[in-house]
């Protein structure tokens, strides 16, 4: 029969409360596990906020109010947002454009755009709505594109065709494939 001394059963006990204070630091740095979460968050989509209404102004004096369910920022080079379900009214000296989109993603500080599911564009001053599943672009040219199909009511005119591509806020405006244009009659020429 051997008989611990008391020096190994003190040795044994430093030992252990040196070791149950070495894992409980580690298990319980609440900082080395929130710089890890820091990270993982960092690394993917930043948080989504909900209800978003934004105003800006550029240069020109055209003035931008985006309204959307959600928006995320993506901080990369191009400064990207996501927007859910939006409606984007643009003021040009007055004269009223409003874009409404299930899905926007807005680069380069507010400048480029892709917009889609179910994209309506209307200027009510001047009889003007197109409809489409995506819309490409930039808001400071005035250019946009699509290959989808699109339908456009301007005035009494109703204009369907396979994508669309304009330049200079409708200054040049090609519609791709087999345009069909009908025209409508107003109520008081029907009689």
């Amino acid at each position: 029969m051997k008989i611990i001394s008391g020096k190994i059963i003190f040795a044994s006990l430093v030992f252990l409360l040196i070791m149950s204070f070495v894992v409980n630091n580690f298990l319980n740095n609440d900082d080395f596990f929130r710089e890890k979460d820091k990270y993982k968050r960092s690394s993917q989509n930043q948080d989504k906020i909900i209800g978003v209404e934004i105003r800006q102004q550029n240069k020109q004096g055209d003035k931008f109010l985006i309204m959307a369910d959600t928006l995320e920022e993506i901080k990369s080079k191009e400064k990207k947002v996501i927007l859910e379900n939006s409606l984007t009214t643009i003021d040009q000296k007055g004269i009223l454009t409003k874009i409404s989109a299930g899905n926007a993603i807005i680069t380069n500080d507010y400048n480029d755009f892709i917009f889609s599911n179910k994209v309506k564009i209307t200027k009510k001053t001047r009889k003007f709505t197109l409809t489409t599943k995506s819309l490409t672009g930039t808001f400071k040219k005035g250019n946009y594109h699509t290959n989808d199909d699109v339908d456009i009511v301007s005035g009494n005119t109703v204009i369907t065709g396979k994508g669309i591509q304009i330049k200079k806020n409708g200054e040049y405006i090609k519609i791709k494939g087999k345009a069909k244009l009908k025209m409508l009659l107003s109520q008081k020429n029907a009689n």
